[in-house]
């Protein structure tokens, strides 16, 4: 029994495509757990609250 070109093409770029996806995901994953172990806030959390406290916003966080 004879193969297809396309088949024999698929069966070499769809595994390509999936380890390259699971490589993505797990940079990704690593990325998010190194981010949420460190106990500083992103950037842009701390860009907010300078703003909100040169602007003396008061919040629901100030009021508990």
């Amino acid at each position: 029994m004879e193969y297809s070109g396309f088949m024999l093409a698929l069966g070499g770029v769809l595994p390509c495509l999936g380890l390259g996806l699971f490589c993505y995901l797990l940079r990704l994953l690593l990325e998010f757990k190194e981010d949420s172990c460190s106990g500083q806030d992103p950037q842009y959390v701390r860009d907010i609250n300078r703003k909100l406290n040169l602007n003396n916003v008061e919040t629901e966080r100030d009021i508990l």
